[in-house]
């Protein structure tokens, strides 16, 4: 039977507690003056602060202002804040309901935080926000500046939206030089017209060429490798060591891996049909250690076996695309082989060669570490491969479906729980296409016990999987499509 909820531990409850006491005192000092007064109540909320600052750890004001949102303050946001912050914190996330705050009091409160470590100024940010933090926050090892936007009219009259951080913020920042994750927007197409201001490629690359423990750069929808390697600008060797790459070639990845000697993680898209085994054979002969590695649309080819041989033994991630629609068994057999650290496996394919022969013997010692699973998309023998997938370790914990074509697999999920193949996993998603029957979800569920996530799109009506759920006070998320 899936786990039962747990109540709330003693130190949640008491900073629940302390958050509703806050937000009443807080409500209270702020019904007491007009809005033409705001300084005076600003004046009022922190004599406060500075007496919870007497009786509580400055520890606790971050974790205070990080769960500031399991009670909803009905006021204005910014005398809650005057309240939680403290000269001393080190992390300091802003929720929704701080976007509407005005630029005015970021700017006159971030200079005291020179503590911190981690700051998330998500769809707050701007130009001159990131000059306060440059100036101040010199600690910063984690940092959003994802602009905050603007709805403005173009010369068509049509809404756009209006970005506030651009290559002048960029530079604001370089001097954060302990800064490892660093969340952004994405680049402005040179060619494209803009309202407002946008951040450039160049200015990235200059940013990230200026931060000698840089790691990780997160930009929604940016192709950062070939941002890498198109640039004129002589950069590298860097410290990232996570990078996507969708337009790459061999000579490119080449280039990237000079520039990025530290990589764990690398994802590369090759959608063209040419120079796929390039990639390959450069990431083969390089010195890089991946953890991580992320191939679309490529196939199991020699190349990509000779690459698995050499550097397989790194890999605890290994995501495969595959276009050939040809993977076979012996292809898996071959990646569990080379790849014995496995806690991760994505394989996406059509093939109809992926099926275990009658008198097939598993091969010892492999993908005894699987932990998380992803097969897809159609064509292959669900059973089949789920069973040899299963026989293999005993600890997988995370199980993604997913097929094109519409299938009833009732009699393999039972067969796989009476087997016990399934008892710790705690999360399974199933693609829409899947049918299972309301008999077989309630078996799932009382027969796995450490399942905590269920998706499966129901045909039928399930109030009573529901209502056994809740009269069990089952820690379990049952969700459909």
């Amino acid at each position: 039977m899936s786990p039962r909820k747990q109540p709330s531990s003693l130190f949640k409850l008491c900073v629940k507690t302390c958050i509703s006491l806050i937000n009443s005192a807080c409500y209270v000092i702020e019904k007491s003056y007009p809005e033409n007064q705001f300084g005076d109540c600003e004046r009022e909320a922190y004599a406060l602060k500075c007496h919870l600052m007497s009786m509580l750890p400055a520890r606790l004001f971050d974790v205070l202002c990080l769960e500031r949102t399991c009670c909803q303050y009905r006021g204005d946001p910014r005398i809650q804040l005057h309240v939680l912050t403290h000269p001393k914190m080190t992390v300091f996330r802003k929720c929704d309901l701080d976007n509407g705050i005005p630029q005015h009091f970021w700017i006159q409160n971030l200079p005291n935080f020179t503590r911190l470590v981690i700051l998330d100024l998500k769809f707050v940010c701007t130009d001159e926000i990131l000059q306060i933090v440059g100036s101040n926050c010199l600690l910063l090892e984690e940092i959003n500046i994802v602009s905050k936007v603007d709805i403005g009219k173009s010369l068509i009259n049509a809404s756009v939206l209006i970005r506030n951080v651009s290559d002048a913020g960029l530079y604001s920042i370089a001097n954060l030089k302990q800064l490892r994750i660093l969340a952004m927007d994405s680049p402005r197409n040179e060619r494209a017209n803009r309202i407002g201001r946008c951040v450039s490629q160049t200015g990235i690359i200059m940013l990230i060429s200026e931060l000698p423990y840089l790691e990780e750069l997160r930009i929604e929808s940016c192709d950062i490798g070939a941002t890498l390697i198109t640039t004129v600008i002589d950069i590298g060797p860097l410290s990232l060591k996570k990078i996507n790459c969708h337009f790459a070639s061999g000579d490119g990845i080449k280039k990237l891996i000079k520039i990025c000697p530290c990589l764990k993680e690398l994802s590369v898209t090759h959608l063209s049909a040419h120079n796929k085994d390039a990639i390959l054979e450069q990431l083969a002969l390089s010195d890089l250690r991946l953890t991580r590695l992320d191939l679309s649309f490529f196939f199991y080819s020699d190349s990509m076996q000779r690459l698995l041989a050499v550097k397989g033994c790194y890999l605890t991630h290994f995501s495969l695309w595959e276009i050939e629609h040809s993977l076979t068994l012996e292809a898996i057999v071959s990646i569990g082989e080379h790849c014995p650290n496995l806690v991760t496996l994505c394989l996406m394919t059509q093939s109809k060669s992926l099926v275990t022969p009658r008198y097939f013997r598993k091969p010892d010692k492999i993908f005894r570490h699987l932990r998380n699973l992803t097969i897809g998309n159609d064509n292959y023998n669900i059973h089949s491969i789920l069973t040899f997938f299963l026989d293999c370790t005993d600890n997988l914990q995370k199980l993604v479906l997913k097929y094109q074509t519409k299938i009833n697999i009732d009699d393999t999920l039972l067969q796989l729980i009476q087997k016990g193949k399934l008892k710790r996993l705690n999360c399974l998603w199933l693609d829409c296409t899947l049918e299972v029957s309301k008999e077989v979800v309630k078996q799932v569920i009382q027969h796995c016990e450490h399942l905590q996530m269920f998706t499966v799109d129901f045909t039928e009506d399930i109030s009573d999987v529901q209502k056994y759920i809740c009269e069990n006070n089952l820690d379990i998320k049952l969700g459909s499509y």
